[in-house]
């Protein structure tokens, strides 16, 4: 990841460190990024190649919540310069990543919009286990990742303890805010066990996933890996299901797991890895753990979502 210093326009010179005999033809603005932090562009290029640009510009600050932001895209640009051709999920190609004075990032990546150009935000059915098929085969492409130079966070995700003291401290006095405040820490500790760890998208819900109908068959690929890290992979599949699954899949919430697990397991005899003895009933047993803990960053952050049933499927952990 280069660092420079330019004055000019930065968009512009993203594009020609990758393509240097194209020039863009056109551009426009598809979202901005949150808080303001900068924006996503879809850019034309005079060789007929569409591709779309983070432009990624922080205000100054010296907030914990800037500061999360910041690492949070520095560990998306290591993912997808060092790590993301190691996937067997389907995500953007990478053409460009630049790291400019601020600091100020622009990432050059493919326009999936073509080749999965459908939506889908309350999942179930064929989507929904497209979803958890890519979720698994993530997962098994990262299984036991050592992040020893800690380019990707070391706790996978936004909503873990250590970064949301203020959410603890937000919540309130009724019976259940009381007992995720007295247990956060257990709760914390038993959402983590190394040897089946892996890395985490870290924000897996449906408006990070594009969608593709070829027949009767459903696929999907995932962007924004800004939450990249080491965790357990029911920490995925806690958010994904209380933030973007349809309620009435939730009833199925067994074979959600178990459609989970049988593709991940494939995945991992495919690579020919060892999951350490990993088992369907550990995977319940962390994915309970993990959907508690969801339900503890909501508590202070606000619910939304499957909250209720979140709660519901979690509330014996606490008694």
């Amino acid at each position: 990841m280069g660092r420079k210093n330019i004055k000019r326009d930065e968009l512009s010179s993203a594009i020609e460190s990758c393509f240097s005999d194209a020039s863009i033809q056109s551009k426009s603005e598809l979202c901005s990024l949150w808080a303001g932090y900068g924006s996503i562009y879809r850019v034309q290029l005079s060789n007929g190649l569409n591709v779309i640009v983070k432009s990624i510009a922080p205000p100054k600050s010296d907030s914990v919540s800037n500061q999360r932001k910041l690492r949070s895209y520095e560990v998306e640009g290591y993912f997808y310069q060092h790590l993301s051709a190691k996937s067997q999920a389907r995500l953007p190609s990478v053409y460009s990543i630049e790291h400019y004075e601020g600091p100020r990032f622009s990432f050059v990546l493919e326009n999936l919009s073509s080749s999965f150009p459908d939506n889908a935000y309350s999942m179930s059915g064929k989507y929904l286990d497209a979803a958890l098929d890519w979720l698994a085969n993530f997962h098994a492409s990262y299984w036991n990742y050592s992040n020893d130079d800690h380019g990707v966070g070391t706790d996978g995700g936004y909503w873990y303890l250590a970064t949301r003291q203020e959410e603890l401290e937000a919540m309130g006095n009724d019976n259940l805010s009381n007992k995720l405040r007295t247990n956060a820490k257990m709760i914390d500790a038993r959402t983590r066990d190394p040897q089946f760890e892996t890395l985490l998208h870290g924000d897996a819900k449906s408006a990070n996933m594009l969608w593709k109908k070829s027949g009767n068959e459903i696929t999907c690929a995932w962007v924004d890996f800004q939450y990249v890290g080491q965790g357990l992979g029911a920490r995925d599949l806690a958010y994904m299901l209380c933030s973007s699954t349809n309620r009435s899949a939730l009833k199925n919430l067994d074979q959600i797991l178990h459609r989970y697990f049988t593709t991940f397991d494939q995945t991992m005899v495919k690579l020919g890895r060892s999951d350490h003895g990993y088992t369907l009933e550990k995977l319940k047993e962390h994915f309970e753990w993990c959907l508690l803990d969801y339900v503890r960053f909501m508590a202070g952050w606000g619910f939304w979502g499957n909250y209720d049933w979140a709660i519901a499927t979690t509330g014996h952990l606490l008694t």
